[in-house]
């Protein structure tokens, strides 16, 4: 992904890029001196402009509220206007990812209200890129290779979902069992309910 370019106005924006709260949430923070955009790396590759969508949690304070989209949760903070935006309301938020004390949030462009419709077009925008930009699949093997470090864990869970499924679906247990990690279960509740598996059968999942 190229940096954004210098103009006579100032700096080109790069277009903002659709992602779940936890692309962000588990993202790693990228910052850069002066005038360079920050910005957080992904399994899309860098992302200096997110776009969400999800519903107004909480809304304590003018300039600041917390977004949840079923993946996570994460504070949108405005440090020069009122977000206007209210409890309950699905909205799209449009901003720059920012880190403060290891915790990340959004310095948002855009937020404002939007039609619940507006939720499912927005993640087939984040699974056409993952089809585009996502880490590759690992090739299922007679005895497949489970460490996957370097991916997060909802990649990880997908990728073990692509290798225990023969057919006829990936065993929940199983794959508990061969991911290793914190909070799975909630976590393939996480990605029934976005929509990235199904339930094939009682007690199975495949990837859409």
């Amino acid at each position: 992904m190229s940096q954004e370019k210098a103009t006579s106005q100032g700096f080109e924006r790069r277009p903002a890029v659709p992602v779940f709260i936890s692309d962000i949430l588990q993202s790693t923070y990228i910052q850069r001196p002066g005038a360079d955009p920050s910005g957080i790396l992904t399994k899309y590759g860098e992302v200096s402009r997110a776009k969400i969508m999800g519903v107004v949690v909480s809304k304590e304070d003018p300039k600041q509220c917390v977004v949840d989209d079923g993946s996570g949760s994460i504070i949108i903070r405005s440090f020069d206007r009122p977000i206007d935006v209210s409890l309950g309301e699905i909205i799209m938020v449009i901003g720059r990812p920012r880190e403060w004390e290891s915790s990340k949030y959004l310095a948002p462009e855009i937020a404002e209200k939007i039609d619940k419709q507006w939720i499912e077009v927005h993640k087939r925008e984040i699974r056409l890129n993952q089809l585009t930009t996502a880490v590759k699949l690992p090739v299922a093997h007679d005895e497949p290779e489970f460490e996957q470090a370097d991916l997060g864990p909802y990649q990880k869970i997908l990728n073990v979902i692509a290798i225990l499924d023969k057919g006829n679906g990936a065993d929940i247990d199983e794959i508990i069992s061969h991911v290793k990690i914190d909070n799975c279960e909630a976590i393939i509740k996480s990605l029934l309910e976005a929509g990235e598996i199904f339930e094939f059968s009682p007690g199975k999942v495949k990837l859409l």
